[in-house]
């Protein structure tokens, strides 16, 4: 099947349009109650953590999601276009960092939720989540 995308912008009203395009995408492909559910609820702890922590206060952004099915997993990918996000090492050493590390709190969440989260920097520059769900 063909991958789903959508790039919003990075404001928090925007995640009832993700959450319809998520519900959309599982009804085509009858998508079980169950892996709707985790998906729905892996997007919107990844949209809120975005929005709330990647961007400065009132700083423009974009986000992209995009959604595919593999074999019996969905993957859910995130792409924004704010700061990298340092690790907690770096923060720890330069308390001036522009973002907060990922709060432990999300990580947790999306762990219990997740089989695999993969994040890199893209070569424009872009910050890229992939998050593999059973």
């Amino acid at each position: 099947m063909d991958n789903a995308r959508l790039t919003l912008t990075n404001r928090l009203e925007n995640l009832r349009l993700l959450l319809d395009f998520i519900r959309k995408w599982a009804k085509e492909r009858g998508l079980p109650p169950g892996k709707l559910t985790t998906l729905e609820a892996a997007a919107q702890e990844i949209f809120q953590h975005v929005v709330n922590h990647a961007y400065q206060p009132n700083e423009p952004g974009s986000i992209a999601v995009e959604l595919a099915e593999k074999g019996a997993r969905l993957r859910l990918m995130f792409e924004d276009d704010a700061l990298p996000q340092p690790s907690p090492g770096q923060a720890a050493e330069n308390s001036a960092a522009a973002n907060p590390p990922v709060d432990p709190h999300t990580l947790n969440g999306l762990q219990r939720l997740a089989e695999s989260l993969i994040y890199y920097r893209t070569a424009d520059k872009k910050n890229r989540l992939v998050v593999f769900l059973n």
